[in-house]
């Protein structure tokens, strides 16, 4: 299985740069990074969503608010799928589960950096790009890529509790050495 911090890699490479909107949209820079690096479906066929709606709601093994993933892995992963979210009009883009509407979608490559495809007047942008997470709320890991959360993302609290076991443990060897130097003093 790829790698997503590979993947989030790929979504840098300047050749998607010379990419228009009108030649490569959100979903299909995704799709195209995707291939690039060589994730298939199981059959050997290339992914090819019906939009960042579809996206969201298809081939994940998490998915939540920015705020929620943060809370479970600590941070982004690298390499995961980032969405610019629209809790109404998901009718318009036929779906009913309540879920709401996917509008954009993007690669998270690094702290606060998204690579995306949009056009967009704010922006000035029409096609591929760099952009910061502002506007993304919600984040999918897609089930096609590894990312390497056994290892590489420890939930903060964890990592408290292995911090405080640690220095328990320092404390306790400290206090027995004092004991050891006292019992010492005292029998001289």
């Amino acid at each position: 299985m790829i790698k997503a911090s590979a993947f989030a890699e790929a979504a840098l490479l300047p050749r998607w740069n010379k990419y228009k909107y009108n030649e490569m949209d959100c979903q299909e820079f995704v799709e195209a990074v995707l291939k690039y690096v060589g994730v298939r479906k199981s059959d050997g066929s290339v992914y090819d969503w019906r939009g960042s709606n579809s996206m969201y709601r298809n081939y994940y093994s998490w998915r939540g608010t920015v705020e929620e993933c943060k809370k479970k892995f600590g941070r982004i992963p690298l390499g995961a799928f980032v969405y610019i979210w629209d809790a109404t009009g998901e009718q318009a883009v036929g779906y009913t589960d309540g879920l709401g509407n996917f509008k954009h979608v993007g690669i998270y490559c690094k702290p606060d950096t998204v690579r995306d495809s949009t056009r967009s007047s704010k922006t000035k942008r029409d096609g591929v790009g760099t952009r910061t997470m502002s506007g993304f709320t919600m984040v999918s890991l897609f089930s096609g890529l590894d990312y390497e959360l056994s290892t590489e993302y420890n939930h903060p609290v964890d990592n408290l509790r292995k911090l405080i076991t640690s220095m328990r443990q320092d404390l306790k060897r400290m206090e027995d050495e004092l004991n050891d130097i006292f019992r010492d003093q005292n029998t001289t």
